[in-house]
């Protein structure tokens, strides 16, 4: 979420002198940003830039088209910033480049740009890139800790104190750098802040080897697509490979061919998809006529939800009971894939429990796998270069290509050998459980610094969970998905398997 999300929402408001900041406008002081400042002073505090080793303030306007990696607005979304895709830079120009890269555990904050100004994440890479003109980096000084510094500034009452930094008009919004720079931080004990920071270090441990675990699997199927046949202009097909319902040329394209074919004369088993289906087979989603996106109800995945192996749900959206009910022969089951076919053809998500319920538009197809089979492995075969090229041939349309449902069905999918295949089974559920832990306790720290806030946590009792592990379980067992001793699910239902995938990561 950006900063400006709720911005505009009030215009006249009533304000002590005492509480007037750098700016002027109405919006700066809505009741919940004054609220916000006057929360976080009640705390021991300091100004933001008191804990930053360098001034803060935007980066290098770099010339793009170099070999050295920059990151811009897109990679910094979420809490743990992500380098991937990173666009490159030219950096000839830049006297001292170490000045302005950004090293492990800076932080970065968006200074420009509707619907992602004020967002703050924390890059632990080792990369050292560069920023651009709408980021500035914060290199946090050795006695603070980044991790709660960024959770602090990710909690909702430190984007409010951010939000009133916020200026211009909309589309052209920009944060007043003084203003960033003098915004109130509560001040915690170093163990207290640890307890909540290593939330975040924690986090990137179980991404990075979610990361390196996907490597694994990528390379497992990688071999298949060796030594591809050199791309052709122009090629002849065989009247014996002709298709019954597809002319088009490149349905006939001799790379994906002569792939097929090699495959299929080796001791590798290849089965269509239709062969390897459950009861409830294939099922296109749709959008009901007159279907509102509402704040509670039933998940809505569309394309951009759907990720290779794991549903991504944090900006998708809910239908109502009514519309929920209208599709029901699409509505998801634990263990169901989903593969797009229109837009970006080809991506396929396992639904896990953790998802539903959910449903899904149009531009997507659900299907369940046979018990026979493991639904993670064919999962990751589908999301194989393998299967990538058979959709690139098959996907037909002029500007939005598409599958068809007779291309999903004949989908031929590698089956590599037994062990491989458990392997590669256990490998899926351990990156998309990671990947599920790494948002679970990046929102983790956010609710301890809010809870800390809102007075329903002690400093103290951040001190005992940071020195006891009993304690530490009872904290972690306090934290709801609404909220710390919220009314909704446990935000960590099994905190043994947390403590597991953390070991197992440690050992990588």
């Amino acid at each position: 979420m950006s900063v400006d999300k709720q911005r505009g929402t009030r215009h006249i408001n009533r304000v002590k002198p005492s509480d007037i900041g750098l700016l002027w406008s109405a919006q700066s002081y809505r009741p919940a940003i004054t609220k916000a400042i006057n929360e976080i002073k009640a705390f021991n505090w300091l100004p933001l830039q008191t804990l930053i080793a360098n001034t803060i303030s935007p980066g290098p306007h770099p010339k793009y088209g170099g070999t050295y990696p920059c990151l811009k607005t897109k990679n910094v979304q979420d809490l743990l910033a992500d380098i991937s895709p990173a666009d490159h830079a030219d950096i000839s120009s830049i006297k001292d480049s170490s000045r302005v890269s950004v090293k492990y555990g800076d932080l970065l904050i968006n200074l420009t740009g509707a619907g992602s100004i004020g967002r703050v994440s924390v890059f632990y890479g080792d990369q050292k890139p560069i920023t651009n003109q709408h980021i500035a980096k914060m290199t946090v000084k050795p006695q603070y800790d980044e991790g709660y510094l960024c959770s602090f500034l990710r909690s909702w009452w430190g984007e409010r104190a951010l939000e009133q930094g916020v200026a211009g008009s909309t589309g052209q919004i920009n944060m007043v750098n003084e203003h960033v720079r003098s915004i109130p931080v509560a001040i915690l004990s170093d163990p207290a802040q640890k307890y909540i920071g290593d939330k975040v270090r924690q986090a990137e441990r179980l991404r990075a080897w979610a990361k390196d675990l996907n490597q694994e699997v990528t390379n497992t199927f990688a071999p298949l697509t060796q030594n591809l046949k050199p791309k052709q202009t122009f090629w002849r097909a065989k009247k014996a490979e002709l298709s019954p319902y597809r002319i088009n040329p490149k349905q006939y394209d001799p790379v994906v061919t002569d792939l097929l074919h090699r495959t299929e004369n080796s001791t590798i088993r290849l089965v269509r998809l239709s062969a390897l289906l459950g009861e409830r087979g294939v099922t296109g989603g749709a959008t009901p006529k007159g279907a509102k996106y509402i704040d509670q109800g039933t998940l809505f995945a569309r394309v951009q939800n759907v990720k290779a192996l794991q549903l991504d749900l944090s900006d998708a959206v809910y239908i109502d009971k009514n519309s929920d009910q209208q599709l029901a022969r699409s509505r998801c089951m634990v263990n169901d894939i989903i593969l797009t076919i229109t837009g970006y053809p080809g991506t396929a998500s396992l639904v896990t429990e953790q998802d539903l319920p959910v449903n899904i538009n149009q531009h997507s197809v659900r299907f369940d796998i046979s018990p026979k089979y493991s639904a993670a492995y064919i999962c990751a075969a589908i999301n194989s270069d393998f299967v990538k090229h058979q959709v690139n041939r098959a996907s037909i349309g002029g500007t939005r290509e598409a599958l068809d449902y007779p291309s999903v069905h004949g989908l031929q999918i590698p089956l590599l050998g037994e062990q491989t295949q458990q392997w590669v089974e256990h490998a899926v559920l351990d990156i998309i459980s990671a990947r599920q832990l790494t948002k679970q306790l990046t929102q983790a720290a956010k609710l301890l610094v809010e809870a800390l806030i809102e007075g329903q946590l002690t400093e103290q009792q951040l001190i005992q969970a940071e020195s006891s592990e009993t304690a530490n379980h009872a904290l972690l067992e306090r934290l709801k998905t609404d909220g710390f001793d919220g009314k909704g699910e446990p935000l960590f239902p099994d905190i043994d398997q947390l403590e597991q995938l953390l070991e197992e990561a440690a050992d990588q």
